[in-house]
C-alpha cells in the first residue's frame, strides 16, 4: 500500500513526499531529492506497535549489555563477600592470633609530632593483606574445584 502526499510548493514547482507501507509492517518515507526545505513527519504507530517496539529495545539492551549478568553476579558477590568475611573472622583471625598475640589489628608504632604523637597503625596493615591474600586463593580455589572458568564461551576466531 502506497500513499503520496503532497507536502508543499517550492519555487512553482510541487514537492511530494511518498509514504510507503510495507508488508512487513515497516513505514518508508521518501523526499524529493533537492528539497531546500523538509517537511516534518510524524508518524503514529498503533498503540500496541508502541509499546511492542519499547519493550524490544528494552529487552535488546538487556541482552547486549548483559545487564542480567552483572546484576547476578554483583548478587552473588555480595553473597560470596559474607562468606568469605565470615571463614576470616572464624578461621583465620584466630590462627593469626595464636602466631602474632591478641588485636593484631590494634598493633601500631607512634612517632613524636610537633604537638602530639602520631601513630601508625601497621597491624591494620598487615590483616588486610592477610585478608586480601586469603580472599584471592579463596577464589582461586572455588574457581579451579567448581571449574568455573570453563564456563566462558569459546570466541571465535
Amino acid at each position: 500500500m502506497a500513499t503520496t502526499v503532497k507536502t508543499s510548493e517550492i519555487s512553482n514547482k510541487a514537492t511530494e513526499t511518498h509514504i510507503v507501507h510495507t508488508e512487513s509492517g515497516d513505514v518508508h518515507i521518501t523526499h524529493p531529492a533537492g528539497s531546500a526545505h523538509l517537511p516534518k513527519i510524524t508518524v503514529l504507530l498503533g498503540s500496541d506497535d508502541v509499546v511492542r517496539s519499547q519493550a524490544r529495545g528494552l529487552l535488546n539492551f538487556l541482552r547486549d549489555y548483559a545487564i542480567v549478568g552483572v546484576a547476578v553476579g554483583f548478587i552473588v558477590g555480595q553473597q560470596a563477600q559474607g562468606l568469605i568475611k565470615q571463614l576470616i573472622e572464624s578461621f583465620l583471625t584466630p590462627f593469626i592470633t595464636l602466631i602474632v598475640g591478641q588485636d593484631l589489628v590494634n598493633k601500631k608504632f607512634s612517632l613524636l609530632g610537633s604537638r602530639s604523637p602520631i601513630d601508625f597503625t601497621w597491624g591494620k596493615l598487615i590483616y588486610a593483606f592477610i585478608n586480601f591474600v586469603f580472599v584471592i586463593l579463596f577464589v582461586y580455589i572455588i574457581i579451579k574445584v567448581l571449574k568455573l572458568d570453563k564456563l566462558s564461551k569459546s570466541k571465535k576466531k
